[in-house]
């Protein structure tokens, strides 16, 4: 009972610290502007008492204090434009032009007939040519300034971010993260449409799985930032699985609420970037249950077994064991370079059995005569650490 109890209490701060955070908005660029705007005590403030402002430190506070700038663009672009757009249509436009036909044809069956022609047609012209374009351009847009709101308010409370300095991590990383979330989102969907005579069952189960994901999406900016790994988020999120069910469930039941599936897409993007700044000021709440769900496993052994199929020497590579404080958590991806680093892998395993058979040949030589071969020792030192470095390697998890 004292278990059910937290974890519903975590679930409630999780849903709290979800909309408090959302009033940070409203302040965040004022704090920003008086922290950037102090003057920093330098080597030529220190010589000389009276300094202008340079013009680099208006254009750093303009190129700084852009949170808010960037949440009103979000709403005005998704909710002003293309979420207006596809409502004014769809119940301005079509009822206004089957009013006039019914004024002018007065007849049932001319209606019919001219209504059942045109409303289709002017269905598909305006899907084709406004909504598919701004869809795609919505995307790409929100997508540079969701990572600008998150940059932003980032640096005004933690710091700098930490880079990652391999662009092939950061490449692979954003990858695989894309196809597990595309995958975790297919897993929900089947969720939901399971024969399961209890009634509500896999409607709970579906929200389960989007409050989860969107909860995701809300923290990987923040925890992208601080370095994390994609097992590490995709595990922290299991372990404390009350807390994030509690974050990402107002927004999964917000976007869920319209009919239409391009109207919960506008919705998610207008509400995403305050639920991005909430992440980022959220303390979560760890360690309440001793349980993990562990609902992404299954599309992480799914992606690991997509890489396995494309690379078959990288076996070894892909079954690795999970250390012994890792205990029911999802099992890490294999490689930072997928498409050829299990091939390497399998390379320098060759390589290191020629080198351990030339050993005990150089051994056996060594003992008939013994006479040091620095060259032979070096050679095999250097190819040693070789062999070292690129198991180590191998052995990292993937980052975004």
């Amino acid at each position: 009972m004292e278990a059910i109890y937290r974890i519903g209490t975590t679930v409630l701060q999780g849903i709290f610290d979800s909309i408090k955070g959302i009033t940070v908005v409203f302040y965040l660029d004022k704090e920003a502007n008086r922290k950037i705007s102090q003057p920093r005590p330098t080597k030529e403030s220190l010589s000389t008492t009276t300094q202008s402002t340079p013009p680099q430190a208006s254009k750093r506070l303009i190129e700084e204090s852009k949170v808010l700038k960037r949440v009103v663009q979000c709403s005005m672009l998704n909710g002003g434009i293309f979420m207006l757009s596809i409502l004014f249509f769809e119940y301005a436009v079509l009822p206004g032009l089957h009013l006039f036909l019914w004024y002018l044809f007065r007849s049932s069956t001319t209606l019919t007939t001219v209504w059942g022609w045109m409303q289709p047609s002017l269905s598909l012209l305006f899907n084709s040519f406004w909504v598919a374009p701004l869809f795609l351009l919505s995307k790409i847009v929100n997508s540079l300034w969701f990572q600008d709101i998150a940059d932003s308010a980032y640096k005004f409370r933690k710091g700098r971010p930490q880079l990652i300095p391999s662009i092939s991590k950061l490449i692979a990383d954003t990858l695989i993260s894309l196809l597990i979330q595309i995958l975790f989102l297919l897993q929900s969907t089947l969720v939901k449409y399971l024969p399961v005579p209890v009634p509500f069952a896999c409607s709970a189960l579906y929200m389960v799985h989007m409050s989860l994901l969107c909860a995701l999406y809300a923290f990987e900016y923040k925890w992208f930032n601080m370095g994390w790994e994609l097992h590490k988020r995709l595990t922290y999120i299991e372990q404390n699985w009350p807390y994030f069910l509690g974050f990402g469930l107002p927004l999964a039941v917000l976007s869920e609420l319209p009919n239409s599936i391009v109207i919960s897409g506008c919705v998610f993007s207008v509400l995403f970037p305050l639920f991005i700044i909430s992440a980022n000021e959220a303390t979560p709440k760890v360690d309440v249950c001793e349980t993990p769900l562990k609902l992404f496993s299954i599309v992480v052994a799914l992606t690991n077994a997509l890489f396995r199929g494309r690379s078959k020497p990288g076996k070894a590579a892909l079954s690795q064991p999970l250390t012994p404080n890792a205990r029911g958590l999802t099992p890490p991806l294999s490689s930072t370079t997928p498409s050829f680093g299990f091939q390497g892998a399998a390379q320098f395993q060759q390589q290191q059995q020629q080198q351990h058979r030339h050993h005990h040949r150089h051994h056996r030589s060594h003992q008939r005569n013994p006479s040091p071969s620095p060259s032979g020792a070096s050679s095999f030192a250097s190819s040693a650490s070789v062999l070292t470095a690129q198991q180590t390697l191998l052995s990292r998890p993937l980052r975004r």
